[in-house]
Parts: C-alpha cells; structure tokens; sequence
C-alpha cells in the first residue's frame, strides 16, 4: 500500500492527525519529512504545525532508526532490581553492531512487575538479569499471546429486534450460555506474563492437552495481578473450586498437567497470603475471563447492569447511586465523579462526549493496562452506562501509544460488543445509541491532565487549556465531555449493579484501590485493597518484604512523593498524610540512594514537561541542575520548588516538586544537610 492510499482511509480533518501519523510511522518505521509534508496535504494541516505535533510526542521518531532498536528500561523499579547493570549489559553485547543495532534507554515499560525489563524489536523480556542479557538478543520471543478461539464463532446467530432490554438481553445471554465450553486453563497472558514466557506456556498447554486427549480448553486470559508468579495459570472446572498455579513455564506443563489429573495441584498453587488481605472488586474477573470471547464475559455477568440500567430508563437514578457511593477520580485528583457527571447532564449543548482516560504515562503505575487486558468487555459496559447517565452519545477510548495489547484487546471487545448489538444505535431496543472509537496516544506525561488529553485527540500538542471553561461545559471539540480514567470506571458497574452504600461502606466511604506494587519487594503485581490500607500491608503483607529491610517508597510516581519507613502504618487517603495518588508503589531498601531515586523522577518530568508554562518549564529543569550541582543550595532549591507548585498551569507541573520537597524533608543527609532532623 502506498503512503497516499494509507492516507485516504482517514477522513480529511485535523483530529485525525495522531492516527495518521501512526499508520505512517508504522509503515516505515519513522517519520520523514516527505512523509510529514503527505500528512500534512491529506489533512490540510500547515506543515509547521504537522511538523510541531510530530515533534511534541516522544515515540514519534523523526530519524531513521537502526534495523535493530534494543530498549532498556531504566525506571525505578527497573534500577531498583539491576536495570543499570542489564544496560550496560546491553551495550557492551551490541557494542560490535555498529549501526545494525540500536541501545536506547525508556522511562518505563509498564511492566513493573517483572522488572528488570527489556525490548526487543518491541517484545518484552522481563526479569532479566545481565549474564541472561545476550541470549534474550538472540532468541526469538512472542510479543502477544495467540488468541484461541472458545466458542467466540462471530455474532450470534440473531439479535432480537423486538422486546424489552432485558429481555433482548436475556436472549443474548442464552446465546452465551449455548456457546460455553468445559474445563479451561486460562492463562494469565497480560503484559508481564507475556514478558516472562505465557505465550510458550500457554501454547505448551494446548500442544500437551491434545496430545494427552484431556478436556481442557486453554485460553490467553489477562493478568490476576500475580506479576510475581508469572507466567500464571487458573484452572477452572465446574463443581471444584479454581486452582491458580505459578510460575508454569512452557518445561513445566506437562507435570502440572498431570497434577490436575492426579489430584497433586496443591504442588503448583501460588501463596494464598497474597490474596487475603485484598477485597477484588475491580479486578474479580481479571485472569479469569476470555478477553478475545464476549460469550465468556457475557457468562461471567458483563452487561448484565447496562441491560437492567437500560430497562430502568432512569439515567438521573446512575448518577444518584454514583453520588451515594463517593466514587471520586482515580487518576490522582480523587474528584467527586458524580459532579462531574451531573454537570454535563446538565450543559447545553450536544453531542455529548465521554473520553476514557487510558494513557497511564507515569512511570511505576500499570494497573490500567491491566484492567484493559485482562477485562475489557468491563470497560466497554462502564463506557456504555457512563454515557448513558450524562447522556452522551460519542465516547472515545484513549490509550497509550505503546499499549499494544490494551488496545487489541479493547478493540476486539469493541467489535464484538457491535457484532452482539450492544454497542451502536438503539442499544438492546433503547432509545440510547452511542458511537466508540479508540484513539492511540504518542506518549507525554502531560496526557494525564485533561484538557491536554483533549488536545491531543483534537490533532493538537498535548498541552492543557486554561479553565474555566471547564471540560463539562466545553471540552472535546468544544461540546460538554466528562474525561474518567480506566479505573475510576471500572468502578461504576459494581457501584450500580450492587449499590452506591455498598461501595460506600468499604474503605471507609471511600472504595477499593488498585496499587501498583514494585521495586524491592519479593511479590511485586497490581493489587486491590480498601482505601485507608497502609504501605506496610502493601509492602510486607502482600509484597513479602526483601532480603534486607525496606527504609522507603515512592509512592504516586513522577507527582507523588518519598514516604520513609516510620510512616508505614499511616492510612493511605487521598489528600491525607500519606496520600497513595495514582497507585504505583516502588519499595526501596534500607540503603538503596533515594537522592537517585529522586533525581530520576525530576529528570522525568522536566524532560516531560509540555513546555507552555515558564514556571514548569524552566523551573524543572532549573531544580535538576541544583541538585546535580553537588552540594545542595537547600532554601533555592526550596524557593523555586514553590514557585514551580504555585506558579504552574495545571496539576501535574505543580506535583512535579513534590518528590524534591518529600526527599529533603524525610532523608536530609542523603541530599547533605548534616543538622537536618
């Protein structure tokens, strides 16, 4: 296909800018100007402005990159377990390649839980270690899980035209029920178990099942959580309770196959410490569900409450239950959602838009692609109430350029959800239609803040607006839009399905929380627990602790903060002493460098900065440059930190300090001031 026919399929408007500059780029792998210039013409976009956008994203390549590019994360939770060494590692193996190969550094893979980890031609090697480095650049390696089909077998076999919702939605769910299959093996193929060998496990799996003529359907599922364990396997028959196995590897499974059949799986079951103290929620579904089978979610209970919020007609009555159980944004900002949703229920103005947070930018922080991987058809039936309630009829899913597998797995829950007729014009009879489409990001931290988000999917730099006015009353294309990230919704459907008190009642009005848990603790992986836990369950309880003792955490990624070991028991609430901000935990142990620690945050987000305001702009880079001075200039170090948090447009240029701020306070000697407390 030539660059002019890929370029035709996209209508000839500004906002599909980004998706253009994908399509191109995978063709050839980078960006060129001639390239830019097509873009530019097809859209009718000034090249200046063409060339502006391809440059503000980092994972536009605008050189053409060697044949091989070998990527090395050098995230905290990837130095923090021998990152640094699997770099150097890396460079010296390659040193001989010349221009054939490429060594390039990334603030994170999103694959904390198996950290170290690497990327080769895009598949992703975790838990690697720097004597391993050598063979992982010489041996092939599944980037996704193959797809098995369970009884998927397209739409069904008719949709009913007639009929209330739940009954159309009955019909449907008999449907799924035909289609069910016996006893599975669903294995935990997410991100970090793909990285860690699930692909070669999941398909020994099959190989051997056959071979050995046993019942069992295997299947790529998402990730449990249990990153620690991976590559994770759950057996799922009727009448016995499941049995969830770790690490299975593709030497392994023949001998755990024959202890399913011998009645020894207690040999192969993972630690049910980990899972004790946590209230799933959120993640009930995750490594459990087929992510490529709408039959399978349908039988594990998705759409059941868009079926009966659609036979209740009263979207007023989402809004009350969402109010009643003090659901508030997970993205860090812990905004009432209610408000937010009643809001622009109640703008003017039309069409309505829903836009879903997926970018997830923060080094440290995956639960979202989790969340996605793992359970999409959830999202998609959160998307679908959500823009009921506000009555919007257009949502869009945004997702992090580098997200592969979240965005093909949400795309093909998107299409089946069509194919079944619950997306679409007149959802299951109703008079509700609503058109999704799923938007890719190109990178930018700055994406977690809004109207940024907005600007991106407009065809813009990711740079945030001024407010008022606020998104509700004029967001995307200047209509009234509510902007939710992946797991402030996934929450809706357990709120309306079992009540706003329900959820009210746990974490102390507050809910559950997902927690991205890493660095140096033995049982790293995505954790859901009632908000008011406290860092020593997270670590200790959950994580098993390390080797030595821990003495501090990162808490909230590149805006959070250094919280030390004497804060531990203190309850995580949002804007609290210890606030847990977007989730993402990294352990450090007692000696580890957390002036290192902190510069690799400020060094992120001066690098991440959009740029649009001075304070954040200069003075990131400015407040770098201080503490790589060697002795510490404490009180201008202090002033420019405030006048960066008072001075900045939005929320994440004024977080940026707060790693700075947190370290002086908590670990003074470390940055050289003798006489602190």
């Amino acid at each position: 296909m030539t660059l002019a026919e890929m370029l035709s399929q996209f209508p000839r408007e500004r906002t599909w800018l980004l998706p253009a500059l994908h399509a191109a780029q995978r063709d050839a792998r980078w960006l060129s100007s001639e390239t830019l210039e097509a873009v530019a013409a097809h859209l009718r976009v000034p090249k200046s402005e063409v060339w502006g956008v391809a440059s503000h994203y980092p994972e536009f390549r605008l050189a053409r990159p060697a044949p091989r590019v070998v990527r090395v994360c050098t995230g905290l939770a990837c130095g923090a377990r021998g990152g640094a060494d699997v770099l150097a590692e890396a460079i010296r193996h390659t040193a001989s390649a010349g221009d054939a190969i490429a060594v390039e550094e990334m603030d994170c893979a999103f694959a904390c839980g198996v950290a170290p980890v690497i990327a080769v031609d895009h598949a992703y090697r975790g838990r690697l270690t720097a004597p391993a480095v050598q063979t992982a650049l010489e041996t092939p390696h599944e980037a996704h899980a193959p797809a098995i089909a369970t009884g998927r077998g397209g739409p069904p076999a008719a949709i009913p035209a007639a009929g209330s919702p739940g009954a159309r939605f009955t019909a449907l769910r008999r449907e799924a029920e035909r289609r069910r299959t016996g006893a599975r093996l669903a294995v935990g193929a997410g991100t970090c178990g793909l990285a860690v060998g699930a692909a070669e496990t999941l398909e020994a799996l099959r190989v051997e099942s056959q071979r050995r003529g046993l019942a069992w359907t295997v299947v790529a599922a998402g990730c449990s959580g249990m990153c620690w364990a991976a590559p994770v396997v759950q057996a799922l028959r009727d009448g016995k309770p499941p049995v969830t196995a770790g690490p299975i590897t593709a030497e392994t499974a023949p001998r755990f196959l024959h202890a399913l059949s011998a009645g020894m799986e207690r040999d192969f079951a993972v630690a049910a410490d980990w899972t004790a103290p946590q209230h799933r929620v959120l993640m009930e579904r995750c490594g459990v569900a087929d992510p490529y089978d709408i039959a399978d979610a349908l039988r594990h209970g998705a759409y059941t409450t868009l079926a009966r919020v659609l036979e209740d007609g009263r979207p007023e009555a989402v809004i009350d239950e969402v109010r009643a159980s003090g659901l508030t944004g997970r993205g860090g900002a812990y905004f009432q959602t209610a408000v937010k949703w009643a809001a622009c229920r109640a703008a003017a103005g039309q069409p309505k838009f829903l836009v879903v947070n997926g970018e997830e930018g923060e080094p440290g922080i995956f639960k979202d692609r989790h969340l996605m991987e793992g359970d999409p058809h959830r999202l998609l039936e959160a998307v679908l109430i959500a823009a009921y309630a506000i009555g919007a009829s257009r949502a869009v899913l945004y997702i992090h350029g580098e997200a592969d597998l979240s965005a093909e797995r949400m795309a093909t829950a998107l299409e089946q959800a069509r194919e079944w007729g619950l997306v679409g014009p007149d959802i299951l009879g109703a008079a509700f239609s609503l058109d999704v489409q799923i938007r890719r990001g190109a990178g930018g931290f700055v994406l977690g803040e809004e109207t940024a988000l907005l600007e991106s999917i407009e065809g813009r730099r990711a740079m945030p607006r001024t407010r008022p006015p606020f998104p509700v009353d004029s967001g995307l294309y200047g209509k009234p839009t509510v902007i939710n990230n992946v797991e402030t919704l996934f929450a809706v459907v357990p709120i309306v399905a079992r009540g706003g008190a329900w959820f009210a009642g746990l974490g102390g009005g507050r809910g559950t929380k997902l927690f991205g848990l890493s660095g140096h603790v033995r049982r790293p992986g995505v954790v859901e627990l009632e908000v008011g836990c406290t860092l020593r369950t997270l670590i200790e309880d959950i994580g098993g602790g390390w080797e030595t003792a821990i003495g501090a955490a990162i808490v909230g990624g590149p805006s959070g903060s250094v919280v030390h070991e004497r804060r531990f028991d203190e309850p995580l609430v949002p804007r609290g002493p210890v606030n847990p901000g977007t989730g993402g935990v990294v352990a450090l142990q007692t000696g580890a460098s957390v002036r290192d620690a902190v510069r690799t945050l400020l060094a992120f987000n001066a690098r991440e900065s959009c740029g649009k305001c001075t304070p954040c702009r200069e003075g990131t880079a400015r407040m770098l440059a201080l503490l790589d001075a060697g002795t510490l200039d404490v009180a201008g170090m202090s002033a420019l930190a405030e006048a960066v948090q008072l001075a900045s447009l939005c929320g994440l240029g004024q977080a940026a300090p707060l790693s700075v701020l947190s370290g002086l306070a908590e670990y003074p000697r470390e940055f050289g001031i003798m006489n602190g407390a």
